[in-house]
């Protein structure tokens, strides 16, 4: 067997734990028709579609018979089909339900709609996917629709709790970008803000409601609410804009209580022995760049030593800035969540040079989809990218082994996440 398809043969016995996904609920995974255009429209695809289509597209009507609501789609399918984000769904496809052409046309349509059904009624259908055809032991399931809710409906996917509402939102009636208020948490945990102290009270007791629902980190995606430049604030300076007159207060008064209030929610999470994991990078949708590189979280990351940083998608487009920073940094991860579906090409050149500068201990992946069919096809990618890269380093580098190689696949896959989440 070719080498290279021998380490390939290996990394897909290996298990996996998944450090990312929004997987939407079972619930809404059986609303309306299911095939292969609802699961464009329910990915990245959709976001692609929207930066490259034509006066006239619209979404076809769910009544019409798959090979009508394909011939309808097929003209913008073939706007964007050459994206990893595109070729991932037709892995996933090809993974869970058994397509086997590398494209959907007018022949296999309707056939992979009916297989797409009949999947979707499987009541285990999370843990047959990720766990039995994935063979992913555990997915870190981030519910940014109904952000402080741990029940995710599947055993392979464990809670994860967004700290964005507790972050830009300390006062009533505020929500973040996904419409949550840390309000909603008080309520559920019939608990009264009556100070600055009580509403830090409440970040804690939050934070311990999930870990004991079994949460095995936080998030923050607050990349989409504002930059990622959170300085050092003093508590007292905090309390007095948090306690003051709201009607008055300016925008460097808000910005230094929103600061001040990160760093409390890191320290809160790092003394319950929970990760940090933070969106950097590319925003979904969006080609605005301003404020989001992971450089900007040094101050943050340098005076919280004891805590632990799992900085995500590899910080694309600065992915040489984060290498650097998880080299540099020993309580920084560097995680290719999303990465390899966004370009695969720049995630193969991106972890040949992480393998070249950084511990290999340090390396993280995630899917970060809303679909089982998806997750599956980023995984496939995933893997497809390491056994590629590591061959590299085997045969065209000669700085490894063979099973040097498999022994960091094993690592980027499955035991750094289990060392970091799991205490593995």
């Amino acid at each position: 067997m070719e080498q290279r398809s021998e380490i390939r043969a290996m990394i897909d016995e290996m298990p996996v734990i998944d450090t990312h996904e929004h997987i939407r609920p079972l619930s809404e995974v059986r609303e309306g028709p299911w095939d292969f255009i609802e699961l464009c429209k329910a990915s990245y695809v959709a976001s692609d579609l929207e930066t490259t289509r034509k006066e006239g597209f619209t979404w076809p009507a769910a009544d019409l018979s798959p090979a009508e609501r394909w011939a309808q789609f097929e003209p913008w399918a073939r706007r964007t089909e050459n994206t990893a984000y595109y070729r991932s769904l037709i892995l996933g496809c090809k993974k869970l339900h058994g397509l086997e052409e590398n494209e959907i046309n007018a022949d296999n349509c309707a056939v992979l709609a009916e297989r797409m059904e009949q999947s979707r009624q499987r009541d285990d259908l999370f843990d047959y996917a990720l766990g039995e055809v994935g063979n992913i032991r555990a997915s870190l399931q981030d519910p940014h629709w109904d952000a402080f809710n741990y029940d995710t409906g599947a055993e392979v996917l464990k809670p994860v709790l967004r700290i964005n509402a507790f972050v830009i939102c300390p006062f009533e009636g505020q929500r973040d970008h996904n419409g949550t208020s840390p309000y909603d948490y008080a309520e559920k945990l019939d608990f009264e803000v009556t100070s600055f102290d009580s509403y830090l009270e409440l970040i804690g007791r939050a934070m311990e409601h999930h870990k004991a629902a079994g949460a095995v980190a936080v998030k923050s995606s607050l990349a989409y609410d504002r930059d990622l430049l959170f300085e050092q604030v003093e508590k007292n300076d905090a309390r007095r804009v948090f306690e003051g007159n709201r009607d008055n207060l300016t925008p460097e008064q808000e910005r230094a209580l929103h600061d001040y209030l990160m760093y409390a929610a890191v320290d809160i999470a790092t003394d319950l022995g929970l990760p940090v994991q933070i969106h950097t990078g590319i925003r979904a949708g969006s080609g605005d760049l301003r404020g989001v590189s992971p450089v900007l979280l040094t101050e943050l990351l340098l005076a919280k030593p004891k805590a632990r940083f799992d900085l995500f998608h590899g910080g694309y487009p600065y992915c040489c800035e984060l290498a650097v920073m998880a080299k540099g940094m020993h309580n920084v991860w560097l995680d290719l969540c999303w990465l390899p579906i966004i370009s695969p090409s720049v995630a193969r050149r991106q972890m040949q040079e992480w393998l070249d500068t950084v511990p290999a201990s340090k390396l993280l992946w995630g899917g970060d989809c809303s679909r089982v069919e998806a997750a599956l096809g980023a995984l496939e990618i995933a893997k497809d990218i390491l056994s590629r890269v590591l061959i590299g380093q085997v045969k065209e580098f000669g700085y490894m082994n063979q099973n040097q190689a498999v022994r960091i696949a094993r690592r980027v896959l499955h035991d750094n996440a289990a060392e970091l989440f799991f205490g593995e």
